[in-house]
């Protein structure tokens, strides 16, 4: 007879940054530093007391090393507990000349590289940037080596296109099929809790929450 496992499940908390003034504009950031706007503070404010009032207690909380980032995952921090250390392999994809740019622009001027980018090739990138496949490869490279133990609670703060290849490759998933159908479309301070083994497997998920976003 087969006992079951006694060890308690890991969790990683996925969470994408509050609104920025870039958000807002529709520019292109990409690895550009843009604060948190006032927006963005009050959702993040409402995520930590969310995540708070469920009982979340986080062990570590690895964010970007970018501000908005940063912020976001103080704001948590100060909530839900945890240390908090910055990492720039957590940062969004880098996205070369196109950053800065409004969206819109860069979809009239290079019209047939941008088309394939926002279609969800993930080889395809910006002139002098990254591709979103290289991107999941350097988050995964990083949630497997601070994977959590069992009973841990690692919550991971990071970037829009950096969180959708991470969980294509954590889901083994196809990233141009879930781009196009949206499937891990987080909104700005959206979160995804997997509940993981120590294989390095996600046994359980719920992606792209946002229940605790009201207006601000």
């Amino acid at each position: 007879m087969t006992l079951p496992d006694p060890s308690p499940a890991a969790r990683i908390i996925l969470v994408r940054h509050g609104q920025t003034a870039h958000n807002r504009e529709r520019r292109i950031q990409g690895h550009i530093d843009i604060p948190l706007d006032e927006t963005g503070q009050g959702q993040a404010a409402q995520l930590a007391r969310h995540l708070g009032a469920q009982g979340v207690r986080a062990d570590r909380i690895h964010s970007s090393d970018l501000s908005r980032a940063y912020a976001t995952a103080e704001a948590l921090r100060a909530e839900i507990g945890g240390v908090h250390e910055s990492f720039p392999a957590l940062r969004e994809i880098f996205l070369g000349s196109w950053e800065g740019q409004p969206i819109d622009d860069v979809s009239a001027r290079e019209a047939a590289l941008s088309a394939r980018f926002w279609d969800g090739d993930p080889e395809c990138c910006a002139p002098g940037g990254e591709t979103p496949a290289a991107v999941g490869a350097r988050m995964l490279a990083h949630v497997h080596a601070h994977w959590p133990q069992p009973g841990e609670t690692l919550v991971v703060v990071s970037h829009g296109i950096a969180m959708w290849s991470l969980l294509s490759r954590l889901l083994d998933l196809d990233y141009r099929t879930h781009w196009r159908a949206g499937t891990y479309n987080h909104r700005n301070t959206g979160y995804s809790v997997l509940e993981v083994g120590p294989d390095r497997r996600v046994q359980g998920s719920r992606l792209a929450q946002a229940d605790h976003l009201t207006p601000l």
